[in-house]
């Protein structure tokens, strides 16, 4: 399954909850209803209207550092600047001081973003021009040249989540928004081998935090240590302890679930049949096997939960006293029809 062949809409939830930005998802834009077949396109109109959401409330001011040469004294006096240069007889000082400005990193992230977005070939003419008239609005915000490290230096307060998603749409198009070679048109990366993997994981985890009820189920990811008899000094050293990708727990279940992302689930055989690949189902089991000794996951169940690519499946039986399944989850699916499959799947519908 690739990216091109997931809706638009459901690539923008699968993202949302990735971020655990599900709050914010719906008061920006009606995915559901945007005609939009173009991811850049959809996050364009995402960051126009967050950023018009900003503007009425009040861009975000933060305190920036002022340093220059100016009548009387303001702020900190730099003396030793002030006596070389013999500002004091021109009725001048060297000064530093802190000022309120809108000129901050997550407002300069923001019109970056959008100044690169205003030529993108894809974007639909009314939000290309819903960009350019933001754009006059933020005269006042510097562009800067954008590097990972300014998306890594971000410090949001907790009344701030709407600045939080609109920074996440922006990194992402950072990530995966590429110049053409030759030329200073932009490409989308396909972000498919080394992103929806780990976007898959992300979302299944928080879906069910979000999702399953709190006095019901706990949400982890569980790290699961290997049950050793008399282990030396080597073992206790090398070797590591499993990390699980979602561990659900409720007064009666518990659920040791791993996500899967191939673009075949299936492998053929020699003799042209499809099977399971079997060290998937090898590290499931270990899982069970290991963490049975732990109270309350004596008889635990184990899921592998692909996305369906050419064949839908649903494997279910016992082995060992623990349920082993591997079904895939269609991606393809209206949005609604996606929730409930997950829901389903541990008996919370």
């Amino acid at each position: 399954m690739t990216p091109s062949e997931i809706p638009i809409a459901n690539i923008y939830y699968l993202l949302c909850y990735a971020w655990d930005v599900l709050q914010e998802k719906d008061s920006l834009i009606d995915v559901d209803a945007a005609e939009s077949t173009d991811l850049v396109d959809l996050f364009a109109r995402v960051l126009v209207s967050g950023t018009r959401h900003l503007l009425r409330r009040g861009l975000d001011r933060g305190y920036l550092s002022n340093e220059d040469e100016i009548a009387g004294v303001r702020g900190k006096l730099l003396v030793t600047q002030t006596q070389r240069r013999q500002l004091l007889r021109q009725g001048r000082a060297a000064c530093q001081w802190d000022e309120l400005e809108y000129d901050t990193l997550p407002n300069r992230i923001l019109k970056t973003t959008l100044r690169r977005l205003q030529v993108a070939e894809s974007l639909d003419q009314q939000t290309r021009t819903d960009v350019a008239d933001l754009l006059r609005w933020l005269e006042p915000v510097q562009v800067i040249a954008l590097r990972a490290e300014h998306f890594r230096r971000i410090q949001l307060h907790r009344n701030n989540r709407l600045y939080g998603f609109l920074l996440h749409v922006c990194e992402f198009l950072f990530e995966h928004w590429l110049p053409e070679q030759g030329g200073s048109e932009h490409l989308f990366r396909d972000f498919e081998r080394d992103q929806l993997p780990q976007l898959f994981e992300k979302f299944v985890f928080n879906f069910f935090q979000l999702e399953l009820p709190a006095t019901e189920w706990s949400v982890t990811r569980s790290k699961i240590f290997w049950q050793m008899s008399a282990p030396n000094e080597d073992a206790r050293k090398l070797v590591p302890e499993m990390q699980t990708d979602v561990c659900l727990k409720s007064r009666d279940r518990a659920i040791i679930l791993d996500t899967k992302f191939y673009a075949q689930a299936l492998k053929e055989r020699h003799r042209g049949n499809a099977k399971l690949p079997s060290s998937n189902l090898y590290q499931l089991f270990t899982y069970l096997r290991q963490q049975s000794h732990v109270s309350g996951w004596e008889q635990s169940e184990g899921v592998l939960l692909y996305p369906r690519t050419t064949q839908t499946f649903d494997v279910d039986f016992v082995t060992h006293g623990h349920r082993m399944r591997a079904l895939t989850l269609d991606l393809t699916m209206p949005w609604h029809n996606v929730r409930q499959s997950l829901l389903v799947l541990v008996g919370a519908s």
